[in-house]
């Protein structure tokens, strides 16, 4: 190689490295920027709407296989906005008094997820992700995601059983 290529190849390193970070940002989620979670679900063919309740922390309505889940925006300030967390949630409303027993058994034998009934006696099933610190790359929260749909279809089985 000569002096001028050798030049011109380093002076393409470095203007590609100083895109990567804008790139490495732009494919993170954020608990913080909910658009990109919607954006992850979307990709997905899975619904996503944003819901901001006047007096509660906001979170995003989606389903999978005919359940119904929901993505709460957690740790949020006073004005509900940046969030650092999500909670993943399902729930049955007609499983009421699900046996303790049962859900001690389920929490026993899975990792990732874990099941209690909630304040009105329902089994649910939850999973958290810490988003803060800039948000965590696309390609885990869609790992995240796929463990979340896969223990879902799951819980369904077992609560039914």
């Amino acid at each position: 190689m000569t002096k001028r290529t050798n030049m011109i190849v380093l002076a393409s390193l470095a203007l590609a490295s100083m895109a990567l970070p804008i790139t490495a940002s732009a494919q993170t989620v954020s608990a913080t920027r909910p658009d990109t979670i919607a954006a992850v679900l979307t990709a997905r063919g899975l619904p996503s709407k944003l819901q901001q309740p006047e007096n509660g922390a906001p979170y995003i309505e989606s389903a999978f296989d005919d359940m119904p889940f929901v993505i709460a925006l957690m740790n949020c300030n006073e004005d509900r906005r940046g969030c650092k967390t999500v909670q993943f949630y399902f729930g049955f409303n007609d499983r009421k008094g699900f046996a303790v027993e049962k859900l001690n058994e389920w929490n026993r034998t899975k990792r990732f997820v874990r099941a209690y009934r909630d304040e009105e006696n329902d089994p649910v099933l939850v999973m958290d992700i810490d988003t803060d610190k800039g948000g965590v790359p696309q390609a885990v929260f869609n790992e995240n995601l796929d463990v979340w749909l896969n223990q879902m279809q799951l819980y369904r089985r077992y609560v039914n059983e």
